[in-house]
């Protein structure tokens, strides 16, 4: 697990420029603090930032040659198959790591292996013969990659900030704001500036270096549009359960000290059950957040599920006090405007796992692939649901619990499916839009640019599905993708920790992918296949219970801890600025004396706002 970055000059820009990048290039040096080094080709440089986690031994630190001196890679992953791709392609490698095997049975079939590499990855490979350089991402964009290109450049790196120490200057890309006022992230190609973007999940960009151009970017995988027919007698639970076990299997492989994050739910249960079948002395490690306490926490829980699979568990005691420095230290990490605060406390346990652990398995796309989340429920039964919902928020007294029945009634009487499956995203509504916060020339400019455009292009795209079977793939190309895994190889990476996602297999997530959602959401009963394949392995009280969870207080703390923090911060907003900072500071007065519910707007704001100091003298508006 690594940090790459690759900067190509043309139209014979001059060769100090590469110093400039490598200069930009140390903020990332946090993905790869055992070894950095470069490597130079005519005019292309590559950079890697190496986390060792497979083959300590020197001979595997990157950028790496080919046997053949052909081909270079700088590489970020693990390909957890690899072993078996060496007897199957009959590689004959120097080292006993994955990115020699990688890059030789790349050399033997170009990008026709890529789909049988299982693991996470994003690299590039240049070809110096023939003067091209791929830049290739894994399926589910687990680990992630951006590229920059102008008339002078094309440069990429896993972390945008490289891009944006480096660049002189750039604008906003009014697209991506658009979706990030809505989502609270990017969720699709695009950055928060114009010109960067990201590498799409499962593609493949070739760069040819002596015409000084990207000439294809192409798909190398993509969900089925078929599935299987179902069949009420044929029962998949043993099959699931080889496969989630082999995964499992498959992800112990390190060379380094490996762990468990254990919540106490269904997901991470299942993790911990099948790899204590495989390692002696496992370490779980369970949290509780002093927000946290005596609310949804799992502690009990996990300690049940530790104490049956016999693991070295740790419980872990984690206090917010410093949460506005927490704050500033996290906008700035996640590169673009990053409003999930999920991260906060995602970031606090990774820090102290990565006291004493450099590889952590956790249960990421165990919701999106098994139907763990309680729209699909009310997906699947829409009609009562919208009958039900509309009805309830009439009855209601004005309360949290009565505003959240109206965003549902909302959401379910769209007419379109796209715009259902997007507003199920965001807390935001139609009828009263994100964009208010802007500045009154921004709130214009704005206007064009359609927040909504993925979800109707992927809603096109996979119509001759059921609207269970559309949201469940919504989540996995779009959300899990842009929002979920991004948050958890930020906030992992920063502490030196690779984040392993057993449930992302590539042979166990294709079967899953092929299955009608009736398998996994059955009379309103979420996971119905992965309980069935867990039952007798975990705990019934764990499959039984109630999904938890627990929502971080941002809303206490803007009124509270940060409310000082995020007015001095919107005082100090030009006010013909992007946002409207005597807007912001009017809803933080109202969310602090109780008048309305503005903390997932605030929260957006404020991060935004913090964002656009950090890069003050960069961007042009």
């Amino acid at each position: 697990m690594c940090g790459i970055a690759g900067l190509v000059l043309k139209n014979n820009v001059d060769e100090s420029e590469f110093l400039s990048f490598k200069e930009a290039s140390k903020l990332m040096k946090h993905r790869g603090p055992d070894f950095n080094n470069s490597y130079k080709h005519r005019n292309c440089l590559l950079i890697h930032y190496r986390l060792s986690i497979m083959d300590l031994d020197p001979r595997s630190n990157q950028p790496f040659t080919s046997k053949n001196g052909d081909y270079v890679c700088t590489y970020n992953g693990e390909i957890y198959n690899y072993k078996n791709l060496k007897q199957k392609h009959n590689i004959t490698t120097q080292t006993t790591s994955d990115t020699e095997v990688m890059l030789e049975t790349f050399v033997k079939h170009s990008c026709t292996v890529i789909p049988d590499w299982n693991g996470i990855f994003a690299m590039a490979i240049l070809n110096k013969s023939k003067n091209k350089l791929f830049l290739i991402r894994d399926r589910f964009g687990i680990k992630p990659l951006y590229y920059f290109e102008d008339d002078n450049y094309f440069a990429f790196s896993s972390e945008i900030k490289v891009l944006y120490r480096w660049l002189k200057s750039f604008k906003i890309n009014m697209q991506g704001l658009a979706e990030y006022l809505w989502y609270g992230n990017t969720i699709s190609e695009n950055t928060m500036a114009l010109g960067v973007k990201k590498l799409d999940e499962a593609s493949i960009l070739s760069f040819d270096l002596n015409k000084g151009r990207i000439d294809s970017e192409s798909k190398y995988w993509s969900p089925p549009k078929t599935l299987k027919q179902e069949d009420s007698k044929k029962d998949y639970a043993p099959k699931v359960r080889n496969m989630l076990e082999t995964a499992v299997k498959r992800q112990l492989m390190s060379d380094v000290p490996l762990g468990v994050l254990l919540s106490g739910g269904i997901d991470s249960s299942a993790l911990v059950a099948f790899a204590s079948r495989y390692m002696d002395n496992l370490d779980t490690y369970t949290v509780e957040y002093d927000f946290n306490i005596g609310g949804n926490s799992e502690l009990e829980n996990a300690a049940m599920v530790a104490k049956k699979f016999g693991t070295n568990h740790h419980e872990l005691k984690i206090t917010s006090d410093d949460i506005e420095d927490i704050f500033r230290d996290l906008v700035f990490q996640y590169d673009d405007p990053f409003a999930d605060t999920a991260n906060i406390p995602l970031y606090l346990l990774a820090k102290e796992c990565g006291k004493d652990k450099k590889v952590i398995l956790q249960g990421d796309g165990g919701d999106e692939f098994f139907g763990g989340y309680g729209k699909y429920s009310i997906l699947d039964r829409i009609y009562f649901w919208k009958f039900a919902s509309a009805m309830s928020y009439r009855f209601i007294p004005s309360t949290e619990w009565s505003l959240r029945v109206k965003r549902i009634a909302h959401i379910l009487n769209q007419e379109s499916d796209a715009m259902k499956m997007a507003l199920y995203q965001t807390e935001d509504v139609l009828y009263d839009t994100p964009f208010k916060i802007l500045g009154e020339n921004f709130r214009k400019e704005i206007t064009p640019y359609d927040p909504f455009q993925v979800f109707n292009e992927f809603n096109s795209e996979y119509e001759q599905l059921d609207l269970v079977q559309r949201m469940l793939y919504a989540d996995v190309k779009i959300m899990l993708n842009h929002k979920y895994l991004e948050k958890v190889d930020k906030a992992t990476m920063l502490c030196g920790l690779e984040a392993r996602v057993p449930f992302l297999d590539n042979e166990l997530t294709q079967f899953m992918l092929s299955l009608p959602s009736s398998y996994k959401i059955r009379n309103g009963t979420k996971k119905f296949l992965l309980k069935k394949a867990l039952r007798g392995i975990v705990p019934d009280q764990i499959l039984d219970g109630k999904k938890r969870g627990f929502g971080v207080p941002y809303k206490k703390w803007l009124k509270e801890g940060l409310f000082d923090f995020a007015y001095e911060t919107f005082d100090s907003i030009n006010s013909n600025g992007l946002l409207d900072g005597n807007y912001l500071k009017e809803l933080l007065i109202k969310h602090k004396k109780n008048e309305g519910r503005y903390g997932p707007l605030l929260w957006k704001g404020l991060v935004l706002a913090h964002w656009l100091r950090i890069y003050k003298g960069k961007i042009n508006i």
